[in-house]
């Protein structure tokens, strides 16, 4: 009987050609292999998680904006180890070869690695250093310059200068003898990272002395694949010429080793990691599902047959994204492994109808006919089917996935082509050399028994089904959603372990909240954000906040400048008679007075000021670059921002509401972070993939009911799929897995293709009449196409990406219970309604 609406010619046109033209086919093919090639070096790999995310999304687009103003992803860490039992001096010698290396060249904007040049850049600041050290400190500083107290603290300066660092120091130490520098320094945060300097050395080096690091800014951004491939061999060539210059000096150990992270160096190991997982992927799931099919057919030919259309459908679906997509990211980098796995299935359901035919007794040319005429129909509703759910995905407003559902998607549909011209072709050219060598039957990984116990003991089948979904499905609602994307991150990622390293190190932290306040210019900026402020530092309450970083830490407040112009009013001091003293107790320690007259006059100048400091008065000074932390100018205003940090394990996942509500009392003040962000994707991601879901689901339906002719039939295909999907879930539970942005369309993927195992086995069924040995041989053939999606899958566990990872293992378990349910429960149900 002929049901459905579906072009049923199609798949018996396409076999017809692979079986009268069979060169003329696999010749091109072979064009398609090259044309692959030459478009693969044209396909750009883009690295960017954010890119990822929602396009369209005021959430995401007001983190995009505050990150491109005050973010931290276009810089240059440079680290140089230190060993502490070795001479400061020299390690400190190689690193300004190192990074006079990187200021001359032009492909670096500016470089930052210690205050440069003390006795000019120093000056303005020391002249107001009281005013950063607040009232207390002030008071002890006052209680030291006393006779016997100027007398400790020249005996110390000497002591200082005839260390073995003394040489490294004595700008230092004579430019601010008594120390009011490092009250300034404990405010100056470098850049977007936070890193202060070293009191002792000027430079940027860890509490304990083992890295020191140098900052760089590059002229291109990190996403500039080109620019950083250049940027990276440049780096390695003046790390040999900072190498070369250590052995000229005869220092007598190996120079210091040197590192590189920051945006641009973990930009380029994330494509080195996507591209490596491509490789591997294809590679291993293409292996993998060969061994399987020599398994399951037990004839090297096999090989051939699988081989061939399995590569020219990826080298059509190559020359597509050359086409038209341009670029893959960390998930479209897995399309490779996805179209192995569901593309075997095709070639397994085809080559094994052709196998049973012979078997039967069929005709080479009967057989290939039966292939084309009858299960290519069921392929073809497969194909369409699985595609169907994939292009769902275009309704996600995540990047990646649509990416990935218009790849796979155009995907499976050019490898089905592939499969209905290159499969008959091949049997035709290989099959009469070997016209005398019997085909062996394929191995069924115990499908035939279940499917014939199904058949003969109905109820025993359907109430194990029953248990085991019951069971599952209340495990499936202990799942929990892990909306973090920076789990989404490449674990393996060697820029991203010596990022954390450095973090720890220097006590940096890269992924605060932040407020942005905007304004028409830098005045009206800042009073906004101080206003702001007076509402936010009651939440600093250890729940809520740890802490706050504003430009009120770089410039001490008014009233604590005000405070310490009070203390130094009260003290009265001779100014006059304290240059007497403290040049006086220089030379009794054995030191040059003159040597520090500069040093002195700083000294007396921060004593006697009389006026609090403003943001104006930091310019030109080594703080300057800290404002680029804070202030940001956009056409047509000036931005300013208020980093605020969550307590030790706390607001992962949302942002706390007392800040929200704090934020949503000043118009002109917009609150994102990683946490923002991870909110508002558990508020989209499930809109999206129910709404995928739902779309793949109908389109299923539809699809179904012109095949099969009837809602009956339609159900009883969608059946074991839906029973599967509870498996799925209830197993994800048991095994401790949860649920994120990218294993959460899986559902959508599944629908497509654990659908098919029903479908087959319904035309089987339909087609022959009710007979229960042609559906159990169709068994077989499912159960070798569910392992090859097994073994595709599976090689996406390989990935070093987590969501990719996930994706696999969900897929894996999917595919499993789908086929597991399909041929237990569908010839169970056929089995008690049969005539």
């Amino acid at each position: 009987m002929r049901r459905g609406f579906l072009p049923r010619r199609l798949p018996h046109f396409l076999v017809t050609i692979g079986f009268r033209f069979p060169r003329m086919v696999i010749a091109a093919s072979l064009i398609a292999w090259i044309l692959a090639g030459v478009v693969a070096f044209h396909i750009h790999v883009v690295t960017d998680i954010l890119s990822l995310v929602p396009r369209h999304n005021a959430v995401v687009s007001q983190f995009k904006t505050t990150l491109k103003r005050f973010g931290s992803i276009d810089l240059l860490l440079a680290v140089v180890r230190l060993d502490p039992g070795k001479n400061l001096n020299a390690e400190l010698a190689y690193a300004e070869t190192l990074a006079g290396q990187l200021r001359s060249w032009d492909k670096i904007d500016w470089v930052e690695y210690r205050l440069q040049d003390p006795a000019t850049t120093a000056a303005p600041l020391l002249d107001h250093a009281t005013l950063f050290l607040g009232p207390e400190k002030v008071r002890h500083l006052l209680n030291g310059l006393d006779p016997r107290g100027l007398q400790e603290r020249a005996d110390w300066l000497r002591a200082e200068l005839t260390a073995p660092q003394g040489l490294v120091v004595k700008d230092f130490l004579t430019e601010d003898p008594f120390g009011l520098l490092q009250g300034v320094l404990k405010r100056a945060r470098l850049g977007n990272l936070g890193a202060r300097f070293d009191p002792g050395t000027g430079y940027l080096i860890d509490p304990h002395r083992t890295c020191l690091l140098i900052l760089a800014k590059p002229v291109r951004p990190a996403q500039d694949f080109v620019f950083d491939r250049m940027l990276v061999r440049g780096l390695q060539r003046r790390v040999k010429t900072a190498d070369l210059s250590w052995r000229k000096a005869g220092w007598g150990w190996n120079p210091p080793q040197v590192q590189f992270t920051g945006g641009y160096v973990i930009a380029m190991d994330d494509a080195q990691l996507i591209k490596g997982d491509m490789t591997l992927g294809m590679a291993s799931s293409l292996v993998g599902v060969l061994l399987l099919f020599l398994v399951a057919f037990r004839r090297p030919a096999a090989l051939v047959y699988a081989f061939f259309p399995l590569v020219t459908g990826l080298a059509l679906t190559l020359i597509f994204v050359g086409l038209a997509l341009h670029t893959l990211n960390s998930v479209t980098s897995g399309f490779a492994a996805l179209l192995i796995g569901l593309g075997i299935d095709f070639v397994i359901v085809l080559y094994g109808r052709y196998v049973e035919e012979i078997h039967n007794g069929a005709t080479h040319e009967d057989a290939i006919e039966a292939m084309g005429r009858n299960t290519g129909v069921g392929v073809l509703l497969g194909a369409v089917t699985t595609a169907a759910t994939f292009y769902a995905f275009l309704v996600t407003d995540f990047k990646g996935l649509s990416s990935l559902g218009l790849l796979t998607g155009t995907g499976i549909l050019l490898l089905a082509l592939t499969v209905f011209l290159l499969l008959p072709a091949l049997l035709t050219i290989i099959r009469p050399a070997r016209r005398a060598a019997p085909l062996p039957h394929l191995h069924s990984f115990g499908s035939d028994f279940l499917c014939r116990l199904s058949f003969r003991k109905p109820r025993v089948a359907l109430g194990v089904v029953f248990l085991m979904t019951v069971i599952l499905g209340i495990a499936a609602f202990s799942l929990h959603f892990d909306d973090d994307i920076r789990n989404m991150r490449a674990a393996g990622n060697p820029g991203v372990i010596l990022r954390h390293e450095i973090m720890e190190k220097f006590g940096l932290r890269f992924t605060p909240m932040m407020i942005r306040v905007d304004g028409r210019n830098e005045n009206e900026a800042l009073s906004r954000a101080r206003r702001l402020l007076k509402d936010l530092r009651p939440l600093v309450d250890g729940k809520n906040l740890a802490g706050i970083d504003t430009i009120a830490d770089l410039i001490p407040s008014v009233s604590d400048q005000e405070a310490v112009i009070g203390e130094l009013r009260a003290a009265h001091l001779d100014l006059g008679r304290l240059r007497v003293e403290v040049r006086a107790s220089l030379a009794a320690a054995g030191l040059n007075p003159a040597a520090f007259q500069a040093g002195i006059d700083h000294l007396v100048a921060a004593l006697s000021v009389r006026r609090p400091i403003s943001a104006r008065d930091v310019a030109g000074t080594p703080l300057a670059r800290v404002l680029d932390r804070y202030i940001a100018s956009f056409p047509g205003g000036v931005s300013t921002v208020i980093y605020c940090y969550a307590p030790k394990g706390r607001w992962r996942r949302e942002p706390p509401p007392a800040l929200e509500r704090v934020v949503a009392r000043h118009r002109h003040a917009v609150l994102s972070g990683v946490n923002v962000i991870s909110r508002e994707l558990r508020r989209i991601v499930w809109g999206d993939a129910a709404r995928a879901s739902i779309l793949g689901l109908i389109a299923v339906f539809v699809l179904l009911m012109l095949d099969l002719g009837g809602v009956k039939q339609s159900i009883l295909a969608l059946l074991p799929l839906s029973v599967g999907i509870v498996w799925m879930l209830g197993g994800m539970a048991i095994l401790g897995m949860s649920i994120n942005v990218m294993n959460v369309f899986v559902v959508t993927m599944i629908i497509g293709i654990g659908v098919d195992y029903g479908v087959h086995l319904l035309h089987r069924w339909n087609e022959s009449g009710g007979d229960e040995r042609a559906v159990t041989e169709t068994s077989r053939a499912i159960a070798v196409a569910a392992l090859t999606t097994v073994v595709g899958f599976g090689s996406l566990v390989l990935s070093h990406f987590p969501g990719l990872r996930t994706v696999g293992a969900v897929a894996i378990l999917g595919a499993l219970a789908t086929a597991v349910v399909s041929m237990t429960l569908l010839p169970a149900l056929l089995g008690r309604t049969r005539p």
